[in-house]
């Protein structure tokens, strides 16, 4: 029985290495995740403008591209339920703050994880937040939250025909622009004949539970601002036209109560809608609802630009 137990455990160890192995590299290879976390952790003492919102924004607002220090804390999936947790868990911290900008995009308002979401152990583990419990095993280890998406990583990071995501310090990718503009080549005809199939599911969910939900907690975040003299910025990041055309118009005029009854309430609530902005081309994009590397410069200008306005007005 004893050397049937040493075999078992020499049989093991090999995997425990693994797993260790690759338990360290997620955790510790520079990823959107951890370059903000270490930044925010940095800079908490001269962070000017936080950013907020889904991977909308995290692909569009480069702080490279601000004049004041900027903390992008948008990452993909984060609704506003997460996007309230870290409010709340820094926005005492950041001494400077003087402005936050808030994502409010066609789907923002109807859509809501639920505990289910793999990546809300990453936020726990780098943010210390956690809006629904995270069980031990998670918390111990962010490979398993979902061991699938991270052997995809670990299968493309070795793949040399596949892009090599470069990071800056703020944990924004500058070289993002794989996707399908690059893949059919910008063609916009062929864009437009293949987005039926592409988007035909893209952000169509309704539910006017969330929308009430969604509401109370931005409006929480909103009333704090205005109590603390931070200035607001409530943006719509710019779409392609074939992601506009998709969306279903009940939505969208629920959405556009919603922004111009914040508008009526309150003079500080300033709303910017970008979806269609005619400076945004086919080249800007690498899908459908996303900028690419060189779009989000020329909207990060934009909103340095809107910034400067905020803050130089009573």
């Amino acid at each position: 029985m004893t050397k049937f137990l040493i075999n078992f455990t020499k049989f093991l160890i090999p995997f425990v290495i693994l797993l260790i192995a690759l338990e360290l590299y997620v955790v510790y290879f520079p990823s959107t995740f951890n370059k903000k976390a270490n930044y925010l952790q940095r800079h908490k003492d001269d962070i000017e403008v936080l950013v907020l919102g889904s991977s909308h924004n995290q692909n569009a607002i480069n702080p490279e591209w601000m004049q004041l220090n900027c903390l992008n804390l948008a990452n993909a999936s984060q609704d506003i339920q997460l996007d309230e947790a870290l409010f709340f868990r820094y926005a005492t911290q950041l001494k400077k703050l003087k402005l936050v900008i808030f994502e409010l995009d066609y789907f923002s308002l109807e859509e809501k994880n639920d505990a289910t979401n793999f990546r809300l152990p990453w936020y726990k583990r780098f943010f210390d937040i956690e809006p629904y419990p995270i069980s031990l095993l998670h918390k111990i280890s962010i490979y398993s939250s979902q061991p699938s998406f991270f052997n995809k990583l670990l299968i493309d990071a070795a793949n040399p025909r596949k892009t090599t995501y470069k990071l800056n310090q703020y944990g924004f990718i500058t070289n993002d622009f794989p996707g399908v503009m690059e893949d059919l080549n910008y063609d916009t005809a062929k864009l437009l004949e293949s987005a039926g199939e592409r988007l035909h599911q893209k952000h169509t969910d309704t539910s006017l539970y969330n929308l009430n939900f969604n509401k109370t907690k931005l409006n929480t975040m909103l009333n704090y601002c205005v109590e603390k003299n931070i200035k607001i910025l409530i943006l719509s990041s710019p779409m392609y036209s074939t992601y506009v055309h998709n969306e279903l118009a009940e939505k969208k005029e629920r959405k556009q109560f919603y922004t111009d009854s914040l508008q009526k309430a309150n003079t500080a609530f300033k709303y910017y809608n970008y979806e269609t902005d005619g400076r945004f081309k086919v080249n800007d994009f690498k899908n459908d609802d996303h900028l690419n590397s060189a779009g989000a410069e020329k909207y990060s200008k934009i909103v340095d630009s809107l910034v400067k306005t905020a803050l130089s007005s009573r």
